[in-house]
């Protein structure tokens, strides 16, 4: 057996079964996964890195929310007390309604309501700013804006209570609204909306093929 083995290659120059192996190395394109990416990406994670300005943004909006929350229990809780109900928010103060009537119903949701997008409205901008998404800056504009409206909710200044916590949520939201806006933290949204979706190569647009001058061949 072992003659076989160290047999001549039958044909000259060519090695046994394998082939004689090029003189330059074959150059070939890497996995796509080894291709290093433009984007800053975290490696724990495989997303892109965020600015911590984002994060503290998030917070901020976050904690806004926190308050707007407190601010419409309390104003519930006082608004159950028939004691408090006529001075519970200035919604009620304004238009006096007679506890128990449709009217004070209808205030009493719509006090939920406008409650429900003070909370509402810093809590996704935040999230939206987390995620990377670029809209998040536009929604920042809304909640400050939406924020006005804790003034229908709480109760008159002259009447200092706890329900008023939710005046909090208009320095907290305005500064966050200001941090998503910096060109730090909308340099990170792009990186997450181009990591996203990246940018693909546009196609190229087709022309007919002429194999002749006759026209059964164009």
């Amino acid at each position: 057996m072992s003659q076989y083995l160290n047999a001549a290659p039958a044909f000259p120059g060519v090695d046994s079964g394998l082939g004689i192996p090029p003189s330059k190395a074959i150059v070939s394109l890497p996995p796509l996964e080894a291709i290093p990416s433009a984007l800053p990406i975290d490696p724990k994670t495989g997303e892109p890195q965020r600015h911590f300005v984002i994060a503290l943004a998030y917070g901020l909006l976050l904690l806004a929310a926190a308050c707007q929350s407190a601010g419409l229990g309390l104003a519930w809780w006082r608004a159950i007390d028939m004691k408090t109900f006529p001075t519970a928010i200035r919604l009620l103060e304004w238009t006096k309604p007679v506890a128990g009537s449709p009217a004070s119903i209808f205030l009493a949701v719509a006090m939920t309501a406008i409650g429900v997008m003070l909370v509402a409205a810093p809590a996704i901008t935040g999230y939206l700013g987390w995620v990377g998404r670029p809209a998040a800056g536009y929604w920042a504009l809304a909640a400050l804006g939406l924020a006005a409206l804790t003034l229908l909710i709480s109760p008159s200044p002259l009447k200092v209570n706890w329900a008023n916590i939710g005046w909090l949520a208009i320095p907290l939201t305005a500064l966050g609204c200001l941090l998503i806006w910096l060109p730090a933290a909308q340099k990170s949204l792009g990186y997450w909306q181009a990591w996203r979706q990246p940018q693909m190569t546009p196609p190229v647009e087709r022309q007919p093929i002429r194999y002749g001058r006759l026209e059964q061949y164009q």
